[in-house]
């Protein structure tokens, strides 16, 4: 009687198995389908019932990795004069000035700068913006194409860019609004009589750049003299660069939060810098050149291209500047110059 032909397998080690194929309980088992009825359908019913959580349930993604903020270069030591010019937007990355300034280097040409006392300055180096907010929110600049806005206290400083160089300027203080403009000899005040001719001055805000004034307001770490590297104010920066929190959005928005200062950049560049849940908001975008800030004691934007425009607002009283146009407003009256500069009641 012969006997039935066994299979052979060859191991790398060369030695030899042999199994046989009426082994008992060989056929017993599960045998997979042939290829032509293994579908996406077959493979689900077939998925023993211990794994079927993990085909049905949610889709489990990787945690996420925030992105680092990497300190690549320091001020020297006359760092309070780098702010300005095209090399504020040369270096890329996060600087840290002696003084423990944080300078961060955003997309467009933007810059935003974050003292050890939540100071801001936002440089739009594109558009030629630059806004700024004191540690104390009392005091804010802004420095824009159509003109400049300079408020500290009580009172807020205005001037008007001309293109014929007829300059507008403005105050707002506790009288009402006084304006007069580069050519006009005469001063004048809206108040709640009227408006009327008054003596009054105007400080000349085109001479200096004034937001480094509000950054640095009240600055007591600049009296402290320390090394770039180690220094206690910036090892407190870095410090605060390593608590940063930073997440990135659907839409493209980029978020930060350094040292209680959130900062978020749109894919088009708009940024946005808020300090106490936004109650004080620094805005400036360079597609279009506008800029805003929004503080409890003024509220001012400015824009380019077709809306161009200037305004400002604080409580009741108003200025407007489209220009050609300058309104001021206060108590329910108004006055300012028309297109051919001359002196116009509402």
């Amino acid at each position: 009687m012969n006997k039935t032909p066994e299979k052979m397998f060859l191991r790398k080690g060369k030695s030899t198995t042999r199994i046989n194929k009426y082994e008992p309980g060989r056929n017993d088992g599960y045998r997979p389908r042939s290829r032509s009825v293994f579908t996406t359908a077959n493979v689900i019913a077939e998925v023993p019932p211990e794994d079927e959580g993990e085909v049905d349930g949610p889709t489990c993604w990787p945690p996420y990795v925030p992105k680092p903020i990497a300190v690549k270069n320091y001020f020297g030591q006359d760092s309070k004069n780098d702010y300005s010019g095209e090399e504020q937007y040369q270096s890329s990355g996060t600087v840290i000035s002696p003084q423990g300034v944080i300078s961060i280097r955003l997309n467009e040409r933007i810059r935003v700068d974050i003292s050890p006392d939540r100071a801001v300055r936002v440089s739009n180096g594109r558009n030629g913006i630059v806004l700024a907010l004191s540690s104390s929110g009392a005091s804010t600049a802004l420095i824009h194409p159509n003109g400049r806005v300079y408020q500290y206290g009580s009172r807020v400083e205005i001037m008007a860019n001309d293109s014929f160089g007829n300059d507008k300027f403005a105050k707002m203080w506790y009288k009402g609004v006084s304006f007069s403009s580069m050519q006009c000899a005469l001063v004048y005040l809206v108040d709640s009589a009227g408006t009327r001719t008054t003596t009054d001055t105007f400080n000349d805000l085109s001479q200096h750049d004034f937001t480094l004034n509000v950054l640095y307001e009240n600055a007591s770490y600049l009296e402290q003299t320390t090394s770039p590297t180690t220094g206690s104010l910036v090892n407190e920066a870095v410090s605060q660069l390593a608590n940063t929190n930073y997440w990135y959005t659907e839409d493209g928005t980029e978020n930060w939060i350094i040292n209680n200062v959130r900062i978020s950049q749109t894919a088009d560049g708009l940024v946005r810098v808020g300090r106490q849940s936004n109650k004080f908001c620094l805005r400036t975008s360079p597609t279009n050149g506008s800029a805003s800030i929004s503080t409890p004691f003024m509220h001012c934007t400015g824009s380019l291209g077709q809306t161009r425009h200037l305004f400002v607002r604080r409580g009741e009283r108003r200025m407007h500047y489209d220009g050609s146009t300058f309104i001021v407003r206060n108590a329910g009256h108004s006055a300012g110059f028309d297109e051919k500069h001359q002196l116009k009641v509402y």
